[in-house]
């Protein structure tokens, strides 16, 4: 499986929304604000992406065992895509930017069917790889996903230790505190977080960006907001 290049990729990012920034004007400083001009239909339409929402399902695709549920299709040569209004909120935002992926990072490619997607599987193919991963960098843009981070838990890097276990999970510090080095489970955990410590409660991470858990957790351990 070869690596995908992942700073050219968060580069690329960087470029498509710093255009959507500069249509919108310089009034949208805060977190939620920018979320907001980020999302998947909104971002296609100031590209000029035809970006379409289904009232219901947009079919099975394959045969036999390898049949699976479409979740979004794209054709990257007209520029259009279209995404399964009957699935989950964050499979539709994770499809959809996943889609946006294609159209940015391959102009070559034909007519395409994507199973649902929540960013939180691995896939074999590098071109699925690089769409998940300039989806995750487009739902959680770095500099938004520190702030609202350090906004949250007051560091740069969490640290795993009682103090911390406690904090974010309360009786079940123990269970967080046994967690393997390297495993999702603290991360998870963090991305989920409703509160840190008495009386900081705040919106998780994972609902702020608009996430599935398990793909936040992974964001985060990429960023290296947390150790061990």
């Amino acid at each position: 499986m070869h690596d995908i290049d992942k700073a050219a990729i968060a580069a690329e990012v960087r470029r498509f929304q710093y255009e959507i920034w500069q249509r919108a004007g310089t009034s949208h400083h805060t977190i939620p604000h920018l979320l907001q001009l980020f999302r998947p239909d909104h971002a296609a339409s100031v590209h000029s992406i035809e970006y379409e929402v289904a009232a219901g399902s947009l079919g099975v695709h394959g045969v036999g065992r390898a049949q699976y549920q479409v979740a979004g299709l794209v054709d990257v040569q007209r520029s259009t895509i279209r995404i399964a209004g009957n699935l989950p909120y964050e499979v539709q935002r994770f499809t959809g930017a996943h889609e946006l992926g294609h159209v940015v990072l391959h102009p070559g490619l034909p007519l395409h069917r994507d199973r649902p997607l929540l960013g939180d599987s691995p896939v074999p193919d590098r071109r699925e790889r690089e769409a998940n991963y300039f989806a995750a960098c487009f739902l959680a843009p770095e500099k938004l996903l520190r702030k609202a981070f350090e906004e949250r838990f007051r560091c740069t890097t969490l640290h795993l230790d009682d103090r911390v276990a406690f904090a974010i999970a309360g009786n079940g510090a123990q269970d967080l505190l046994r967690s393997k080095t390297g495993s999702l489970e603290f991360p998870r955990a963090v991305a989920t977080a409703q509160k840190f410590g008495i009386g900081n409660h705040f919106k998780s991470l994972a609902e702020e960006f608009g996430m599935s858990p398990t793909a936040m957790a992974i964001r985060i351990r990429e960023l290296e907001l947390v150790s061990y």
